[in-house]
């Protein structure tokens, strides 16, 4: 019987020392897990802003090459429908000339073909940068939370230092003697 009741006041004792903990730290967990949630929204936030941007700057250096290959071709084409019509004036001695112009069209393709290829280039240059500066932004961010989950798991075992604390004073209590325990129980409460 004496032991059950010693067993009712350690639950007991257990109970309190919840509370304890609960009055002492609920608070400040609760700003915590506000607070990383914040953080969250703010990492996914500024993730998302970093994609669109990206998205963006692609898309516009995409359309910008277009634009200038439609340019090129159109002056390629118009030049090319312009010459075809001078060949059907010129006659069989102006041949050599129409030779050279064929060739400088030839040349221009080539040209063309080359900016093509440059810009293509630039393009996935770019585009390389782009994914790389997203990469080191998602690993800095990835390493500020798992800074965040380190900093919270080292409050959480201070956490449980101190209910280990808070468990050693209960059984302290409960080893005193009858009339010092009385004594204790109400220097506690005077407290």
């Amino acid at each position: 019987m004496a032991g059950q009741a010693r067993e009712g006041g350690a639950s007991g004792d257990a109970v309190g020392v919840d509370k304890i903990r609960d009055l002492l730290f609920g608070n400040q967990m609760q700003d915590y897990d506000r607070r990383f949630s914040k953080l969250e929204e703010r990492v996914l936030q500024r993730f998302k802003d970093v994609e669109s941007e990206a998205k963006r700057n692609l898309e516009m250096y995409e359309s910008n090459a277009k634009k200038q290959v439609d340019s090129l071709a159109t002056q390629l084409r118009n030049e090319k429908d312009a010459r075809a019509e001078a060949d059907k004036e010129i006659d069989r001695n102006l041949r050599d000339q129409n030779q050279a112009l064929e060739k400088q069209v030839r040349a221009l393709s080539d040209q063309l073909s080359d900016l093509e290829r440059e810009v293509a280039d630039r393009i996935s240059r770019n585009d390389h940068l782009l994914r790389e500066e997203i990469k080191q932004k998602y690993e800095s961010v990835q390493m500020l939370i798992e800074k965040v989950f380190s900093d919270l798991s080292n409050v959480k075992t201070d956490r449980n230092l101190l209910a280990g604390l808070f468990v050693e004073v209960a059984k302290c209590l409960n080893q005193d003697p009858v009339g010092s325990k009385g004594n204790s129980e109400r220097n506690w409460k005077a407290s």
